[in-house]
């Protein structure tokens, strides 16, 4: 328990991270973030139990955000055992030790636990069914943390973009700089999501004490073709872009063709998001003015 002036603890995972450094940045003024790296002088690994409950003792805090995870989509199909370790067994430890000091957990999944060939977006209740490894990990992940009884909750999103790391905006920015044609699949359906908006988001519903599962991302559907217009348009590059199909763009981990995510539950309990374009055209201003 805290006090009504005690600043509320928050030992944040994963903070290098693009997410993790919206988080941060972006925390208001009654929370202080905590993260493990600095705490243990570089030397935090989430899948070493030991390390895990050494930043808890330290930091004492009154809740976690887990922004850590194996994020490499199509590493993960031969890298599934490290995927696993990050992304479902350390979810339950951490549970467990939720349990044992009566902390609250906030956790990332991703849109990928669902099978992509429905019609309608995708609402917290529908079933799951992962097509490719990383999508198991992750779901993996959400029942491990279930299973421990925690106060969690479980955040789903999709197509990440932001300032703190790479992401498929900025790759096409740097490709419509330079000139590059190129080709980009326009039958994957999703919602791009601005991780400083999901950064936002997250810290309201923690403030509003939110369980359960809770889908979130930016406002409209958009295929990658969408989003990749959106970048090459403003740059005055259209002329280099073409569209390809999923099949003419193999890759190793299978992509769920539309996995919209339905995120009426999030409007409910912070307001509608703004749409996509609007946050992309943010975050494209920010990098060229840094």
């Amino acid at each position: 328990m805290r006090g009504s002036d005690e600043p509320r603890r928050v030992l944040l995972l994963g903070e290098a991270g693009m997410l993790g450094q919206d988080l941060q940045s972006t925390a208001p003024p009654q929370n202080a973030v905590l993260t493990a790296t600095h705490t243990l002088g570089g030397r935090f690994d989430i899948t070493d139990r030991d390390s895990v409950i050494a930043a808890l003792d330290v930091t004492r805090p009154h809740c976690i955000i887990n922004a850590a995870a194996f994020t490499n989509v199509d590493n993960a199909e031969h890298e599934t055992q490290r995927a696993l370790a990050v992304n479902a067994t350390a979810l339950g430890f951490l549970g467990d030790q939720c349990v044992v000091r009566g902390l609250r957990i906030v956790h990332f999944s991703t849109d990928y636990v669902f099978p992509g060939d429905g019609h309608r977006p995708y609402r917290e209740d529908d079933p799951v069914e992962p097509i490719n490894a990383y999508g198991l990990t992750k779901l993996k992940g959400e029942k491990a943390l279930a299973a421990s009884g925690a106060r969690a909750l479980i955040v789903r999103t999709q197509w990440l973009f932001g300032r703190g790391g790479r992401s498929f905006p900025r790759t096409m920015r740097d490709r419509a700089k330079a000139g590059q044609p190129t080709r980009v699949v326009d039958d994957q359906v999703g919602r791009p999501t601005y991780s400083r908006d999901l950064a936002g988001w997250t810290w309201t519903l923690i403030e509003r004490q939110a369980e359960g599962v809770i889908h979130a991302a930016n406002a409209g559907p958009a295929t990658w073709f969408d989003v990749a217009a959106h970048v090459f348009e403003r740059l005055g590059t259209s002329h280099l872009l073409s569209r390809c199909s999923t099949a003419d763009y193999p890759t190793p981990a299978r992509r769920p063709q539309y996995s919209v995510l339905d995120t009426a539950k999030l409007e409910r309990e912070v307001g509608a998001p703004r749409p996509w374009r609007e946050a992309l055209d943010e975050f494209l201003t920010e990098l060229e003015a840094s």
